[in-house]
């Protein structure tokens, strides 16, 4: 019977985490890196790392890695010179020299992060430990260093999970409810097609900011306007389709 290599993945979570929002607006999907690991050989080990109680979105996400079979390991954030300094790099570099030590036959680590610090142990445990360590990150937010470190085969990216707002499909959907209802806000209206999106829970405020950004782009564009009345003597701001743009729709 074939012998199956050992992996071992360290994800540093709370860095993916915001990575990939800020730069996808989307959030880390804990059973990929679990797919990933799996392509190397028999994962012995998964860890999460992060401070999953400083942050209320961070802290949502500890059911999801549960579930993909990940430990979550707390890392603290402290207030240093009025600044927060976090010692999750410190932890998992810590980690990472006492596994390699203890388990001197997994043959391939995982670490999921995009932070250069980590370039010095990578580089250390793939010429002197004799591993072979794979890299993944948030796609166009991993560090040269660490990607030199790793080497260019051993460079894995990530963009999370895939939704797109659809334009056209968001026009007719606005179409439909300016026929519907006198005001039209932008953030009902963003809420309303999110719905009808029907997003998984966990994705839904990605897919918000994915779907205010496409509203944005169609005032931009022109497609829409915003405009400021009065209602029950009280300024709101709501959104119109423009009068041209209806009659190319209508046409």
């Amino acid at each position: 019977m074939e012998v199956k290599s050992k992996v071992a993945i360290f994800v540093d979570y709370e860095n993916l985490f915001y990575s990939m929002y800020n730069k996808f607006q989307t959030q880390p999907d804990p059973m990929e890196f679990i797919r990933i690991a799996r392509q190397y050989g028999q994962i012995i080990t998964a860890r999460a790392y992060g401070d999953f109680e400083k942050n209320p979105y961070i802290k949502n996400e500890v059911p999801k890695l549960r579930a993909a079979s990940f430990e979550v390991v707390h890392t603290r954030t402290e207030v240093v010179g009025g600044k927060e300094k976090s010692y999750t790099d410190f932890k998992i570099v810590e980690d990472l020299f006492v596994f390699k030590e203890e388990n001197r036959d997994v043959e391939n680590i995982i670490l999921a992060t995009g932070d250069g610090h980590f370039s010095n142990i990578v580089a250390r445990m793939k010429i002197r430990d004799g591993k072979r360590v794979i890299v993944v990150g948030v796609k166009g937010s991993i560090s040269r260093e660490l990607q030199m470190a790793a080497g260019r085969d051993d460079v894995i990216e990530i963009s999370g999970f895939g939704y797109e707002v659809d334009p056209e499909d968001l026009k007719r959907f606005i179409l439909v409810q300016e026929d519907r209802y006198r005001y039209l806000t932008f953030i009902r209206t963003a809420q309303a097609y999110l719905e009808k999106m029907k997003i998984p829970e966990e994705h839904r405020n990605c897919c918000l900011k994915k779907i205010t950004a496409a509203m944005n782009r169609l005032i931009e564009e022109g497609y829409l306007e915003q405009v400021r009345i009065m209602r029950n003597n009280v300024p709101v701001n709501i959104i119109k389709v423009t009068a041209q743009k209806e009659m190319e729709n209508y046409g």
